[in-house]
């Protein structure tokens, strides 16, 4: 992967303009066209003047006389686009051309930092990427590639950064380390030996970390699809968390259709659940629910309880609740300033219970009642040219940032493969209170 970093960086194709970032850039051209990249700021430059919806192909030369070409496609993006991969873009192989799995900090001095995997079916599915911002998510540039890192997760503990990965799909669950901010990652610790989708292992998204009386804790599970779903427990760690023997991997427990409160049918089961303390100060795994092909078929999250005072004790059931976008992954964390517990879903229908061309952003007071506190993007119905089979805004991590939430999707738009397998990773930010 030495020339995508050395040369072209990353691709952020907007409104009938390319930016891209290349520090080593002696030339362009645009399909065979020499053309005046203009700085914007940095190593950012950008090329005007092209066509929204038709493939180019970008290639630079390096002052070496290195070539790098790669396929981008112009359009109108909601937001800021961090990173792009065309689906024919090939470079990033043997992981895949897929970008996924984003996450998103803010670190002390106001930097955002954003990371990213790329994956696409039975590949490798093992790199990912760091970008910082310091301008509140205006301008985005490269930091860091770390190989053998999937479905990652930035977080801050005790004042130090670090990144909790699988090595690849169902690998071994590791954390990383930086102490530069970003810029270099070190391997400190295998927390869970993983497998891959024939034998089973971890499972994770990037989901929230949460700190709680002194210790660590976030939900992970185990299995595969491929065997038929997965079993829900969590990790969690108390002191110097570089070290494996700090860390305690509860057991799991299985999905079970007889709980009171599930969905009649075939489900999936649970994966990609959130670690938060309710009002009453009992600690829950609020969980992705799979329910497409039961009745109901949308609308229903499943709560796991953890005994706090029994770390490694596997969840137990706790209830159903009733909630919009249980179908993908999404993110829970609770606001000190307006007492409530925030996330950004996808709202389905009945019909299309899988659908992910509508985004919301949704608020509780005690986890159990939640509603819906304004539509952020609806490309259902707005006439969008492309249709619920090619969008997707998905997989959203977000950080409150004064009265305003930041957050970050893996977007399929214009040209994507479909709606699952997406194309960019974008940047938002709304207004919450």
């Amino acid at each position: 992967m030495k020339k995508t970093v050395d040369i072209i960086k990353r691709m952020s194709p907007r409104n009938k303009c390319l930016v891209f970032e290349a520090v080593d850039f002696a030339k362009c051209s645009v399909s065979g066209v020499f053309v005046d990249a203009k700085r914007i700021i940095g190593n950012l430059f950008a090329i005007d003047n092209l066509d929204n919806g038709k493939d180019y192909f970008l290639t630079v030369e390096s002052s070496a006389g290195e070539v790098c070409e790669r396929p981008f496609r112009c359009g109108q993006f909601p937001g800021t686009v961090i990173n792009y991969i065309h689906p024919e873009d090939k470079i990033f192989f043997p992981s895949g051309m897929c970008p996924a799995s984003p996450s998103v900090i803010e670190l002390e001095n106001g930097r955002i930092l954003v990371s990213h995997d790329v994956f696409y079916h039975d590949m490798a599915q093992n790199v990912s990427f760091v970008y910082s911002s310091d301008d509140k998510g205006l301008n985005w540039h490269y930091m860091s590639l770390l190989e053998g890192c999937f479905w990652g997760k930035l977080f801050i503990y005790s004042g130090r950064l670090f990144m909790l990965a699988n090595l690849h799909e169902y690998g071994d669950l590791v954390l990383y380390e930086s102490h530069d901010k970003g810029w270099t990652w070190n391997r400190k610790c295998t927390i869970i030996e993983g497998g891959n989708k024939y034998t089973g292992g971890p499972h994770k998204g990037p989901m929230p970390v949460l700190e709680h009386n002194g210790r660590i804790w976030t939900a992970v599970e185990f299995g595969s699809w491929h065997l038929g779903g997965h079993s829900c427990g969590y990790i969690t760690a108390a002191g110097d968390i570089a070290k494996k023997e700090n860390w305690t991997v509860s057991d799991f427990t299985p999905y079970d259709p007889s709980w009171t409160g599930t969905a009649r049918g075939k489900s999936s089961g649970c994966i990609e659940g959130n670690i938060v303390i309710r009002p009453d100060g009992r600690m829950v795994d609020f969980l992705r629910y799979g329910i497409e092909q039961c009745e109901p078929n949308i609308g229903k999250a499943i709560c796991l309880s953890i005994d706090q005072d029994n770390p490694g004790k596997a969840p137990e059931y706790f209830k159903t609740v009733d909630f919009t976008g249980n179908h993908s992954k999404f993110a829970i964390k609770y606001d000190k300033s307006t007492k409530r517990f925030w996330s950004i879903v996808n709202r389905a229908d009945r019909i299309h219970p899988k659908r992910r061309n509508e985004l919301v952003l949704v608020s509780s007071a005690d986890t159990e009642n939640w509603v819906i506190e304004k539509t952020l993007m609806d490309y259902e119905h707005s006439g969008w040219y492309e249709d619920r089979n090619f969008v997707g805004f998905q997989y959203v991590d977000f950080i409150f940032c004064d009265d305003e939430i930041l957050f970050v999707s893996r977007t399929a738009l214009n040209g994507a493969l479909n709606y699952h397998d997406s194309n960019c990773i974008t940047f938002h930010k709304v207004r919450y209170r």
